[in-house]
């Protein structure tokens, strides 16, 4: 009797024994998963699952962890796994990763999965679950309807401060990191990943600055000479979708905005948006722009620069941690859709290859050199050069010895007309030239309207210098 009590107790505490040295692995796995060290629970969580290789825990962390570390792919098989040994919460990571890799028909599966399992066990459906079905439909949308792009340059940026890499000719206005409205006495304080928006008249400027709920609403507000800003106001809470609004970029016509928001029309992180402003001066309700201006990453500012015919999109889609993808693409006036039947359709939604987009018989470098607005010039330690005698004994030779933020402002906008003056001149030139070997009506009425809008450029530039010379020295 007491021979059978002590082989029950050794096969208890053997069986003990191997229950806790099999769970030990997959506790610690966890750990290093919800602790963020996804190498080393991915190192454990192999070594589980060719050891138990359908048990449904391991399975989902082994999918979970490979989601984690970018290997979408891989992390399907052992989420499907899971699905199968019952563990519910896998058809969310499925569709998840469906979403992200624009499978808009395998993200419905996978959540009415995610649906149907939830039922079973008599469990409430989660808010995320409408979400993702509302984001899946959206993506189902987009893709039916994908604008065909002609991507002349990528750059890959530092998010922080990708604003310094836009470069806009001067009729497109300009993209102003978030100190220049701070300066002007508005804004948010903190907000690093921000920009601000100036027309040419630089007599109004755009923000975005969060709210008494620190939510992030678009501002405007008029300049005054003195630099100061006046008459600030918001455009408007529906702009921000019920997200944060941010972004802003004006078209040349006054009154179609591009910007961000993440609210719930949103594929995904910030999308882009456009609006137009009434006749009352209000603006409409935003429509998303889709893709490829869109996708499941953050997509940040849209500019187009209709004088340079030159676009650009700020992503971090396909770019690493903490940087930012320009998209440098032509703007077409009409819009052309790639065919439902294409290939490469998702390829084009994503951007993901550029060459896609392109004509092989179009040389780009050249194309870019033509379009590209000319780089302001600056000196060893960064600053802008200029040259600006101010009839007083004093000169200024950079952008920092002004005193006036409104004269500086002028300044700016004197260098960026200078600019296209240069480029102006040189086009002209070329057509001397070539008059010069076939001349003809056309051409000499062309060459006579050039000469013309150069006289009126030059005119323009001596306006700006008067301009910012008397608002520095009347302070």
């Amino acid at each position: 009797m007491k021979s059978n009590r002590l082989r029950k107790y050794v096969f208890y505490f053997a069986v003990c024994s191997l229950l806790s040295a099999s769970a030990a692995p997959i506790d610690q796995a966890k750990r290093y998963y919800r602790d963020g060290q996804y190498n080393k629970a991915l190192k454990e969580l192999r070594v589980l699952a060719k050891r138990t290789p359908r048990d449904g825990t391991v399975n989902y962390y082994l999918g979970a962890t490979l989601l984690a570390l970018g290997h979408n792919n891989e992390a399907v098989a052992p989420l499907e796994k899971a699905v199968d040994r019952g563990v519910t919460d896998a058809s969310r990571l499925l569709a998840l990763n469906a979403l992200e890799q624009y499978r808009a028909d395998d993200a419905a599966d996978y959540l009415a999965t995610w649906e149907e399992k939830l039922k079973k066990n008599k469990k409430d459906i989660p808010e995320q679950f409408n979400e993702l079905n509302r984001r899946a439909i959206s993506l189902r949308n987009m893709l039916e309807r994908v604008e065909k792009i002609e991507i002349l340059d990528t750059i890959t940026v530092d998010k922080i401060d990708f604003f310094s890499a836009i470069r806009l000719s001067a009729g497109a206005g300009s993209i102003l990191p978030p100190e220049s409205i701070r300066s002007m006495g508005a804004g948010t304080p903190g907000a690093a990943l921000s920009t601000a928006y100036l027309p040419q008249s630089r007599n109004r400027i755009i923000w975005s600055e969060t709210d008494t709920a620190g939510v992030y609403e678009l501002y405007g507000a008029d300049i005054l000479d003195n630099g100061d800003i006046e008459m600030i106001q918001p455009l408007g809470q529906h702009l921000g979708q019920g997200g944060d609004a941010r972004f802003p970029f004006l078209m040349a016509d006054g009154i179609t905005l591009y910007f961000a928001n993440n609210g719930e029309n949103s594929l995904g992180g910030y999308d882009i948006f456009m609006t137009r402003q009434n006749e009352e001066g209000e603006f409409l309700s935003p429509q998303n722009m889709g893709m490829p201006y869109n996708s499941t990453a953050n997509d940040y500012l849209l500019a187009i620069d209709e004088s340079a015919e030159l676009g650009w999109l700020v992503s971090d889609r396909n770019a690493p941690e903490g940087k930012v993808t320009i998209y440098v693409f032509s703007p077409s006036h009409v819009r052309r859709n790639v065919e439902a039947g294409d290939d490469n359709l998702l390829s084009l939604a994503r951007l993901d290859d550029i060459s896609l987009t392109r004509n092989p018989e179009t040389d780009y470098k050249s194309l870019l050199h033509e379009r590209m607005p000319a780089e302001i010039k600056t000196d060893t330690d960064g600053n802008v050069a200029i040259m600006l005698d101010l009839g007083n004994g004093k000169i200024y030779t950079s952008l920092n010895d002004f005193h006036s933020n409104a004269a500086r402002a002028e300044m700016i906008k004197l260098l960026a007309a200078q600019l296209e003056l240069d480029k102006h001149i040189a086009a002209e030139e070329k057509m001397r030239e070539t008059y010069r070997s076939r001349p003809g009506e056309s051409l000499a009425g062309r060459i006579l309207e050039s000469e013309r809008q150069t006289d009126a450029m030059r005119k323009k530039i001596q306006t700006l210098r008067n301009r910012a010379v008397r608002l520095e020295t009347k302070r």
